[in-house]
């Protein structure tokens, strides 16, 4: 039997497909030269739903001077710390090298060139909230000028995924502003939410029969192994393929999962795993700790906690509101 990964598993779901079609509408619907804004937590599937709007809507064309055909929609990063340079050199790697000479006019230059001669009508850039960070060696202004300028000078549209910190940049230029369209959000389902459990239950257990087809044995409980996973991954779904695929991997000679398995996979596998109380000992998780997985999750990525749905829900936002205080 070949070995099993889930890396290339696509699964369809609800935020997955509300992330991808508003996307594509906002791409159908843009004149050039917009910044559409995607972001969403570490982990939740924003590169999951990029990679096939880019299948979906990529197209080989010949550009003006440039005799191969070549893709009308590429992708790349923003490296760490980025510089001035870095943001052009970002959208330069997608399609062509950087020349041995860094210096940012040639780097942009050499941008604006190969977008046009190659015709490309689409740039997507993971990453992009590092230009928010301290580490930046830039600052937030700047980097919002810079995709500006690269819009407004390239025609290009510019899909900027990332960390919702990500929006400050965005909030503090009216200019950026005002060439962005409206941000998407991909956020992680929420387990007090009757409609957002009962599709993260769906998924996990499309993923569960997905394994048995494929020849693996599960042996546990599929209703008690996702709650196990939502705290594990406090509702994002892209988690969760991560570190099934790690403990598919570990028991590739036995072919079968238990809740050891799991419980050695998130080991490996999850930062910070021992701040929660206990996740896959024989004792199940209590509905706490479900609830604090959610709330850290949305907390580290910086995105508002919504209204608590319950005296239990709202200690584990309070939880989380101290911690960040704290840190």
């Amino acid at each position: 039997m070949n070995e099993l990964s889930l890396n290339d598993l696509r699964i369809s779901h609800a935020r997955y497909d509300t992330a991808l079609n508003q996307i594509v509408e906002a791409i159908e619907v843009a004149h050039k030269g917009v910044c559409i804004p995607f972001l969403g937590p570490s982990r939740v599937g924003k590169s999951d739903v990029l990679s096939s709007i880019q299948k979906q809507l990529s197209k080989n064309r010949v550009g003006p001077g440039y005799m191969i055909p070549s893709p009308d929609f590429v992708a790349g990063e923003i490296s760490v710390k980025p510089n001035d340079t870095e943001i052009y050199a970002s959208v330069l790697r997608t399609i062509g090298r950087i020349s041995a000479n860094p210096k940012l006019p040639l780097v942009r230059d050499r941008m604006y060139d190969l977008l046009k001669q190659r015709d490309v009508r689409i740039v997507a850039l993971d990453e992009c909230s590092h230009c928010a960070e301290p580490g930046a060696n830039l600052t937030r202004r700047a980097a919002a000028d810079h995709f500006k300028s690269i819009v407004d000078h390239s025609g290009v549209i510019l899909i900027l995924m990332g960390l919702p910190k990500f929006q400050r940049l965005i909030d503090e230029n009216e200019q950026f502003a005002a060439r962005s369209m409206a941000t998407i959000e991909f956020q992680p389902y929420r387990w007090t939410n009757p409609d957002d459990r009962n599709e993260f239950t769906t998924v996990i257990y499309s993923i569960f029969e997905y394994l048995e087809e494929r020849g693996i044995s599960l042996e546990f409980d599929w209703i008690d192994m996702t709650r196990r996973l939502f705290a594990a991954s406090g509702g994002r779904v892209g988690m969760v393929i991560e570190l099934l695929e790690v403990a598919v991997r570990k028991s590739a000679r036995t072919k079968a999962l238990a809740l050891s398995d799991m419980g050695k996979a998130a080991s490996l596998r999850l930062q910070g795993l021992s701040r929660l109380a206990p996740i896959f000992d024989p004792e199940p998780p209590q509905d706490d700790v479900l609830l604090r997985s959610y709330a850290k999750v949305m907390r580290d990525a910086g995105l508002k906690l919504p209204d608590p749905n319950s005296s239990l829900e709202l200690d584990a936002f309070r939880q989380a509101d101290e911690g960040a205080l704290t840190e």
